[in-house]
Parts: C-alpha cells; sequence; structure tokens
C-alpha cells in the first residue's frame, strides 16, 4: 500500500491543479482534500486497482468541482460555430511573453473549462492527443477552443497593455 501513497510533490501538484479549478485557495484545499480521502478510501478496501494514483486524484477534484459548480447553477456554456473556419497554425502559446499582472487579468476573464485546457496544454505540457484524452474531449473542439482561447487572450493582451500606457 506504501507505494500508493502521494508524496509531498504529488500533493503539491494536484493542489496546484485545484487551485486552477477553483481560483480560491480554501476550495482548492477542500478539494484536494475531499478527492485524496476518496482514493484512499478506495485504495485502503482494494476492490480496484488504481494504476496511476496522481491521474486519478486529478479526476476526481475536476469531477467534484464540475459537480459543485453546476450545484451552484453557474456552469457556462458557450456556443460552437460548427461551420466557422479556424486557424490552427503551430503558433505555442507558450511562446507568448506576458507579465504576471497582464496573466492575472487574462486567468480570471477565462472560463473554467478554458482554464483547465491550458493547464493541461501549457503548464503540465500534454500533446493535443494527450490533453484530450484526459479532458476527454474530442480533437476537433480542443483544437477549436486553443484558437479561440489565443484570439481571445491576445485581444485581452493588448486591452490590458492600452489601458496602462
Amino acid at each position: 500500500m506504501s507505494d500508493k501513497m502521494l508524496d509531498e510533490t504529488q500533493l503539491q501538484t494536484l493542489y496546484q491543479y485545484a487551485m486552477v479549478l477553483s481560483q480560491h485557495r480554501d476550495d482548492a484545499y477542500d478539494l484536494l482534500q475531499s478527492a485524496v480521502e476518496s482514493y484512499l478510501i478506495k485504495v485502503k478496501r482494494g476492490a480496484q486497482v488504481i494504476e496511476c494514483p496522481v491521474a486519478y486524484v486529478r479526476t476526481l477534484i475536476r469531477n467534484r468541482y464540475i459537480d459543485h459548480y453546476r450545484y451552484r447553477q453557474r456552469w457556462q456554456s458557450e456556443s460552437f460555430e460548427e461551420l466557422a473556419l479556424y486557424d490552427i497554425s503551430p503558433v505555442d502559446l507558450e511562446q507568448v511573453v506576458i507579465d504576471s499582472d497582464e496573466l492575472q487579468g487574462i486567468w480570471t476573464q477565462l472560463s473554467v473549462e478554458d482554464r483547465d485546457i491550458l493547464y493541461h496544454w501549457a503548464v503540465l505540457g500534454y500533446s493535443t492527443d494527450e490533453a484530450c484524452a484526459l479532458l476527454d474531449m474530442p480533437r476537433g473542439t480542443f483544437l477549436s477552443r486553443i484558437h479561440r482561447l489565443r484570439k481571445r487572450c491576445q485581444a485581452m493582451s493588448n486591452s490590458l497593455s492600452r489601458s496602462q500606457e
């Protein structure tokens, strides 16, 4: 059972993920504690073999956050233009250099789904296919959201830099 325990680095990574979703320190701690508690109960029972504990707990955190968010009836829906043309050129968001104030201003304006996509893709460095699998999202939807995110981030960055002048 000791090999199934989470170390401090893994817990910190999971807390970071919970913080990305909730944007509130106490809520992030609650999400992490609840998810780890469920994980430990499942390990103790031994009914199911959990191959990757970090991925399992990350899924628990995300599901708990979505459940809580839906409970509060604040789940935002975005329209998806199926027939729109999308520029999926290989420009990486990681190559865009912005300062921390700009990032804070942009980050708070993004939806939960967009923050989740950016966290998996830009922060954790997963490939498009890996992020799609982890987020249970079709590749086309993921790419179109990245395209829209890039445009929104660029526009927000431009407006923030203009307002600071």
